[in-house]
This record gives structure tokens, sequence and C-alpha cells, in this order.
């Protein structure tokens, strides 16, 4: 999504937040920058009976997505930096259209029909616009991190933190009082547009999301929903999602996405020297560690960085590049193309010792480094997706010989 008063910001800064990772966004917001809004993140939104219609769609929607008890704030907020509350529906530089700004293919994978289930969802309708961004946005890891929602919503640091504010502004005991004063500053006072009877009972008929696979235990929430899902991302570049798996950028090539989807499936894996290096263990439906196990040394099988490679190259239909056996971390260095990709989808750094693998901006490391987002419940070692920045840690830091760059000639 691009929105009409936003479109700047994605030109500006995407390229900075792509290479400072999404964690980034976690760091900046973990030391304040994320709003009082997200303290609450679990639970019903407040009642909206006597609030203006629009509110009581942020409200019912955030309810049914279990956006936690402030997502109607963070529902009314992108509203208004999207369209200033539905006042300005042009269609953005982006293509994004309709009320919440959804890009068409993003709004074809997501879209929710409210006002009238029996018809097509239309994105200039506002209660399907609002259920579908809740939807998103869930989809997207709401509210466990709005940070990583609202970037995927719009890959802008500068979007993210705007909306953050008016969120809290919308959010806590004065919070519907504001975003009423809001709604009717945009329509010049007017109250009562053509949207605002609601054409049936608030959640009725809405689609179900499909798309949560389980839940976990949290801090601060009896179970938070933690997303499943590898639906690419509006833009070139992957993201990390806040259960440690990744979503591949939408304009990345089929075999850089099929890469993405098969590192999701290393990431619960511990970390086994000599683990996987054989062709049984490169199953594509899901990794096999028991037909090769390796050492064992974290008291299971598991892969080694440079079955973890294999395992991702594997994936997006390189097998034979590697001669249809998982190769070595040193066999890297001679392997495809030298340098770093010129595209930017995949390349490797290898040495006699070590290898890892950068995919559509997302790396695929078995060493901790500054960037690094592990599944909950997951042993601490073994392959996971970390930030871009990981690559230049790993160079700088990890003491075992000079990293050779290699890349695919063809994708």
């Amino acid at each position: 999504m691009t929105s009409n008063k936003s479109a700047a910001y994605a030109a500006a800064a995407f390229p900075s937040l792509v290479m400072a990772g999404i964690l980034g966004l976690l760091m900046v917001c973990g030391a304040g920058g994320e709003s009082a809004a997200s303290t609450a993140a679990c639970g019903a939104a407040p009642s909206a009976a006597g609030q203006p219609p629009l509110i009581q769609y942020y409200a019912d929607a955030a309810t049914k997505y279990r956006l936690g008890t402030d997502g109607y704030a963070y529902l009314a907020a992108i509203n208004e930096v999207e369209t200033t509350f539905g006042t300005n529906l042009a269609v953005s530089s982006a293509g994004a259209v309709g009320w919440m700004q959804f890009e068409p293919g993003t709004w074809a994978q997501y879209a929710v029909s409210v006002t009238d289930p029996a018809a097509k969802a239309d994105p200039d309708d506002p209660q399907d616009a609002i259920y579908t961004a809740a939807r998103y946005l869930h989809a997207s890891g709401a509210p466990g991190s709005w940070s990583i929602a609202i970037f995927a919503y719009n890959h802008s640091q500068a979007y993210v933190q705007e909306v953050l504010a008016r969120a809290q502004r919308y959010s806590g005991p004065q919070g519907m009082t504001d975003l009423q004063d809001d709604i009717a500053a945009a329509w010049g006072n007017q109250q009562q547009p053509q949207w605002s009877t609601p054409a049936q009972t608030p959640g009725a008929g809405v689609i179900d999301v499909t798309d949560v696979k389980t839940a976990v235990q949290s801090d601060s929430c009896d179970a938070v929903e933690v997303v499943d899902d590898i639906t690419p991302v509006s833009g070139a570049q992957g993201v990390i999602m806040p259960n440690g798996l990744a979503r591949p950028g939408k304009d990345a090539p089929a075999s850089v996405q099929a890469m993405v989807d098969a590192g999701d499936r290393l990431t619960s894996l511990a970390y086994s020297y000599g683990g996987g290096h054989c062709a049984a263990a490169m199953n594509q439906t899901a990794p096999d560690p028991d037909a090769c196990p390796g050492e064992q040394e974290n008291g299971a099988p598991g892969f080694d960085c440079s079955s973890s490679t294999s395992y991702i190259l594997w994936g997006g239909g390189y097998a034979s590049l590697l001669g249809n056996e998982p190769q070595v971390s040193g066999n890297f260095m001679t392997i495809g193309a030298a340098g770093t990709d010129p595209q930017g989808w995949v390349t490797w750094y290898a040495t006699t010792g070590h290898v890892f693998i950068e995919v559509d901006d997302l790396v695929m490391d078995t060493v901790p480094g500054p960037s690094e987002i592990a599944p909950n419940g997951a042993p601490s070692t073994g392959p996971r997706w970390q930030a871009s920045s990981q690559v230049q840690w790993e160079l700088t830091n990890d003491n075992v010989g000079t990293f050779v760059a290699r890349h695919l000639e063809n994708i």
C-alpha cells in the first residue's frame, strides 16, 4: 500500500530501511518510538456504542481480527494517513485504491465483503476496506508487533512513525473523543455522510481469517496468535515476521520466493555439525534432518550452515548446480558466478569453514548476529532468518577466513 499522502515516504526511505533491516524498526520502537497504544495488545476493542459509525467499523474490525484493545486506533490512524478518513479516494501513484489504499494484488489476496457478503468486496466501501486492512495487519504480525505490521503496509520508517503517533492520539481514555473530533474536521463537521449507517450487524458474514496457524503464550497475553504466512509483501524486498518466518517481496522472481519459502522450513531446526548432508535431507515438503543427523551437539538432529544454504538453493530449483548433493562450505567458494548478485536477489558468502546466504535482502545464517530473530520456543542455534545487516556483521566479526561472495548467474 502506498498512500496519497505518503507516496514520497516509500521512495525516500525504503532503501535505507532495507539496509537497516526490519529489526531496526523494533529497536527504535523498543526505545520509545512505539506508542503507548501498543501496550494493550490483547483483548477486544472497547465498546464503540454511541460513536459515529466509522469508529464502530474500526472497533468491530479490530475485534473480529484480534488486533487487541487498541487495534481500532491503528486502523483509524492508517485510514487518516492514507485517505484522511475517506475524503481523498484518488488512486495513488503506486496504483493503490480505496478507503485504505490497497494495491490491487494485495486487495485480491485479503479482501473481505462486509456491507454485502453476497457481493464482491469493494475497496471504496469503508466497511470492506477497514475489515480488509484489519485482516492484512493481523497477517502481517499485529498486534504482536505493530511496527512490523505497519511496515508491511507501507515500507517507510517515516510512515510507521506517523501511524504510531496518530494511534497514540486515538488510544486511551480520550482517544475516541479525539478521533471523533478529527473525523468531524475531515468531513467538515458532517458526521452523517453516505456510509453512516452500518448495513448489517457488525462482523456478521465476514470471511474468517484462515492464515492463523498456532497460538503461543506471551508475558502480556494469555494467547497471542502467531501468523504462519508467506504471502508476498508489496515491493521487491522480503520482511521477517515476528515468529521468525519470512515473507518475500511480490516483485521477486518465483525461484527467489521459493527459496524464502524453503528457508522458512528450516527455522525450527537445531544446529548440528554435518547434519543435513545427504540428498534425502533436502526433501522440500519438509527437511529431514533424521536422514543424516550429524553430530547432534544441541541434542537433536539438525542442519549446519552449508546444508542450510544447500537446502535453500535446492528449494529454488538449483539442485543441479550443487550436483544434486548438499555441498560443504568450502565448495560454495567456487559454485556459481563470482561476486555479489548485481540484481540483488541471491548471494552467498563462503569460506572453508562457514557459509551463509542472502535471499531477497534476508539472510539465512547459523551464526547469531545482532539482528537475529528466533521463532518462539525454537532452539537458540540453527538456521535462522536475519536482517541484511547480518552480512556486514559476519564479514567484520566472524574469524573464519576471508569470505568469497558468489551468486546465481541466471534467475
